[in-house]
């Protein structure tokens, strides 16, 4: 047999064991979903945002690109209904089993075992009790919730839980106990395991935490610990006044999100698709030269936050090749930064030392102000970018004196100082 013919032989068998595992997996599959509805759960294939929607905390409410998958939906044994969904974004992707609380809880966090700390979780580490025994972690945005909602009775169902696996990773989120790695493939040990989260929702149902009670969240997608952002997705009249690159054809925007921080400026942000078009030549297989239109895909993150008031052209960036920019009494951060502005007194009052010392010290993205816009260039449209940039543009504007802002015709400083600390 030549080697061509063994080439196309086991070219054949490749693609005949690849359509006959397709088969088996198909049946499988078929199979499984016939075992879950035989036991009165239901099956969804492609479940739509409102299986996600209220829950809030890693591996939810990050990222742009979320996708829930394959949903397991019913109640447990003792009547508490359930969810096991698969999940992907680009931060985590996985299985997570839910039961449902009757209240609204803060966020908890608990692991123990062999298990790896969820993405962006924004808590602090509170002793374990005791009765949990060693290799248990808890985490909280209030100590005081923690120490109350870990009773001896939850750590009796946590550690009925762990028993029957390597790793627990749980969380509260909102009015739903979380778990992450659901052993959903065995459907008589999903159902065991269901039984034991359901016995857990039933300790903390049992434990009196009225008082933690959370208010409903707006319909919305969520971002964790943004409760202000608001996912927009399009928004085409966006590309009318921000500064886009204007040239070639197709534009659109993607994941648009508004919102602020706390007391600090609104903002929108965005990608930015377009296309660009080009002839270019080249010789064919006959030697003759021909020419073609090349269409290019390009993407740009666009990030602005809206001033209460029109302040003077003013851009601060990390020190490039340019000679024209201003020079500060701090040598340090004339090494460091490039500032430019058509009012040198304008950027001493702004650039003063403490400013100077906090933008060495929290090293943000380059940004300009243009009016009554402060447009950032963040390198990548993400919510962990917006998020620093945000805070950034914050601590940078509490610095800015009083004595500015009135300038400008404002009465007092619209962001006081983040360490009350007055300045001007």
């Amino acid at each position: 047999m030549s080697v061509l013919a063994l080439f196309a032989v086991l070219a054949i068998v490749v693609v005949v064991a690849g359509v006959v595992w397709g088969i088996v997996a198909l049946v499988r599959r078929q199979a499984y979903i016939k075992s879950i509805r035989e036991r009165g759960w239901t099956f969804v294939n492609t479940p739509t945002w409102d299986s996600v929607a209220r829950l809030g905390n890693p591996p939810f409410g990050i990222g742009f690109d979320r996708k829930p998958d394959d949903q397991i939906t019913g109640v447990t044994a003792a009547g508490r209904p359930f969810q096991v969904i698969e999940y992907k974004s680009p931060y985590w992707s996985g299985w997570v089993g839910m039961v449902t609380l009757p209240r609204r809880l803060p966020e908890l966090w608990i692991t123990g075992g062999e298990t790896t700390p969820r993405y962006g979780v924004l808590a602090q580490a509170v002793p374990a009790p005791p009765q949990l025994g060693p290799g248990w972690q808890v985490g909280t945005m209030d100590p005081a919730f923690a120490q109350e909602a870990v009773s001896p009775q939850l750590c009796q169902q946590l550690s009925v839980l762990a028993a029957g696996q390597t790793g627990v990773n749980l969380s509260i989120d909102g009015d739903q106990v979380v778990v992450l790695d659901p052993p959903r493939k065995d459907l008589d040990l999903l159902a065991q395991w269901l039984k034991q989260l359901g016995a857990i929702a039933t300790a903390i149902d049992s434990t009196p935490l009225d008082r933690w009670i959370q208010p409903e969240p707006p319909p919305r997608l969520t971002f964790y610990h943004h409760p202000d952002w608001n996912w927009v997705g399009v928004d085409d009249s966006l590309l009318q006044f921000t500064p886009i690159q204007r040239g070639g054809s197709n534009h659109r925007t993607e994941d648009v999100v508004r919102g602020r921080d706390g007391d600090g400026p609104p903002f929108v942000a965005f990608e930015h698709h377009w296309t660009t078009t080009r002839t270019e030549s080249y010789t064919d297989s006959n030697g003759n030269s021909q020419t073609r239109t090349v269409t290019e895909h390009h993407s740009e993150p666009v990030l602005g936050f809206q001033l209460p008031v029109r302040m003077p052209p003013l851009s601060i960036g990390r020190k490039g090749f340019a000679s024209n920019a201003i020079e500060f009494e701090s040598a340090a951060f004339n090494k460091q930064f490039a500032v430019f502005a058509q009012d040198q007194k304008y950027a001493y009052d702004v650039i003063h030392p403490r400013q100077m010392e906090y933008l060495m010290a929290a090293q943000g993205r380059p940004f300009r102000i243009e009016q009554d816009w402060v447009w950032f260039s963040p390198g990548e449209h993400s919510q962990p970018a917006i998020a620093h940039c945000s805070a950034y543009l914050r601590g940078f504007l509490g610095l800015v004196p009083r004595f500015v802002w009135r300038n400008l015709g404002l009465a007092d400083t619209p962001y006081p100082a983040l360490d009350s600390t007055p300045v001007g």
